[in-house]
């Protein structure tokens, strides 16, 4: 297994002197507005209300709210946000996190340790049903022990808990707990990050202000940020060549080739894990004999999807774990028709089979060519193109043969993973039970270094392969471009852009 140093990661103390470390060297004027122009405008910035976050919605939470720590991809160390120093247990079952005193919230009040294990604790109740519960599985509380102190206790040693608790999505920044119990939060959101929020006109653009009493003031050095929501792909791509928008973040293959072809704009692309999938579901004839899901996994052209679809600007993967992870020899079933034919002659006539996918552009590009695939082996495939909010239902209920999926981005791909495949999870994907498998999928979750983790985590997926639980369409790659006006940003690791630290030349 190759190494990366976004995988590169251990557990010590940190003093709180190493915070200053992140501060700027030097203090720059305020210079102005900088746009972004997003693909999808986010549900809000509740936990619970808001749902779950696509990277557009991470582009924009991170200006207004923040996490408590920051994992630097390019070293592979934690650095300081919210919490200044951090251990564990002997056991490694008890995280003690030290809060910097003195930051604010927007409107004024005190960052304390309530609003840390308000959040969490909220986030992991089963009645709230927040979509980012599952990230979280392996702590069972969050403990105030004073203002500025708080404790994560776990069910076990899970080392990746720093990771997570850096993250941008709905589960690491943290937001007033006065305002989540107003029920104000999720469009008048209260965080601790260096802008408030202005103005949300729904489906047009959110205007973040920047927040004067911010904690590490001297790093920021614009005035506002705007979130512009255009989901029409050649409008956001204009926008950003006229200069109404600054930065772009794009997953279009014709807009991302004509931007790279563009001397004018400047490119930034980076790997990340997590990958769009197909889930053959088992729980039901014929795919829940292996070898009519190995048929249709041989049958299953990714290359030429990953063409079609994205124009070749993802990779294509065996797994989801990234493309910087190796994981060797992982029982991927490659393209392979006349194997898929050999095994359906074995089996015998087959049904057909019904494909659940959304009724976008994309989605019915997918069923169109999962239908061509499929028949070139013997196999009729019906199409049913939906909207998003019925093909969760569909998913959840388990009313398809065949559906459009993904593995969403995240830091630590071993709850998503133990979810995915475990017999006893309620968000298993296929409904693949195998014992084997089952014990396996526990042995990683209780892995006590990120090392053995990530070898379980190939392991597992090398199950899943085996099994024929999903199919892949493409892995993370994210491109975002930005016009001459910035002259410093970020690398956008996992595809997010932290507009906060952006400089522009005006």
């Amino acid at each position: 297994m190759s190494g990366h140093p976004a995988w590169r990661m251990w557990c010590r103390p940190v003093a709180a002197l190493l915070a200053t470390t992140i501060l700027s060297a030097a203090s720059a004027a305020a210079a102005g507005s900088v746009a972004v122009g997003l693909e999808s405008e986010l549900r809000g910035f509740d936990t619970v209300q808001g749902g779950s976050l696509d990277p557009a919605g991470e582009i924009t939470m991170r200006a207004i709210q923040e996490p408590l720590l920051k994992y630097d991809y390019e070293t592979g160390e934690f650095r300081p946000l919210l919490a200044t120093e951090w251990s564990v247990s002997d056991d490694q079952t008890v995280w003690t996190f030290t809060l910097r005193p003195g930051v604010k919230f927007h409107d004024g009040s005190d960052f304390t340790a309530t609003d840390v294990a308000h959040h969490f604790n909220r986030t992991l109740d089963p009645a709230q049903k927040a979509a980012a519960r599952s990230t979280l599985s392996a702590i069972s509380k969050v403990v105030e022990i004073d203002p500025h102190v708080v404790e994560f206790h776990l069910k076990h040693p899970w080392p990746a808990l720093p990771l997570m608790l850096a993250s941008t999505g709905m589960s690491g920044p943290i937001p007033s707990h006065k305002a989540v119990d107003a029920g104000t939060q999720n469009r008048n959101p209260i965080g601790t990050g260096p802008f408030r929020m202005a103005r949300w006109s729904s489906g047009d653009r959110i205007v973040a202000e920047r927040f004067e009493d911010y904690w590490a003031s001297d790093e920021i050095t614009l005035d506002q940020v705007v979130f512009r929501f255009l989901p029409d792909t050649q409008t956001r791509y204009a926008s950003l060549k006229s200069g109404d928008i600054d930065v772009l973040w794009t997953d279009r293959g014709q807009t991302i080739h004509d931007a790279l072809k563009d001397p004018g704009l400047k490119p930034h692309i980076i790997d990340g894990a997590g990958a769009e999938t197909i889930i053959l579901n088992a729980r039901k004839a014929p795919l829940s004999d292996k070898r009519v899901r190995a048929a249709v996994a041989h049958a299953w052209n990714q290359a030429a999807l990953v063409q079609v679809s994205w124009q070749n600007t993802r990779p294509v993967v065996s797994h989801p774990l990234g493309t910087n992870v190796d994981c060797g020899p992982d029982n991927y079933r490659a393209y392979d028709p006349a194997k898929a034919k050999e095994l359906l002659a074995e089996v015998g006539a087959v049904a057909p089979l019904n494909f659940v996918h959304t009724a976008t552009s994309r989605g019915r590009e997918l069923g169109e060519l999962m239908q061509q695939m499929l028949r070139q082996v013997g196999v009729q495939v019906v199409l049913e193109p939906v909207d998003q909010s019925t093909l969760m239902r569909r998913y959840y209920t388990h009313d398809y043969d065949i559906i459009g999926w993904r593995f969403p981005d995240s830091a630590d791909m071993a709850p998503q993973l133990f979810s995915a495949i475990h017999s006893g999870s309620t968000t298993n994907l296929s409904g693949v039970s195998n014992p084997e498998l089952d014990a396996l999928a526990e042995k990683m979750r209780l892995a006590s270094t990120r090392e053995d983790s990530l070898k379980l985590q190939c392991e597992v997926v090398a199950g899943m392969n085996e099994e024929v639980a999903v199919m892949y369409r493409g892995g993370g790659r994210y491109h975002v471009f930005t016009n001459p006006r910035v002259t410093e940003m970020p690398k956008p690791w996992r595809g997010i852009v932290d507009v906060t630290r952006i400089r522009v030349a005006d």
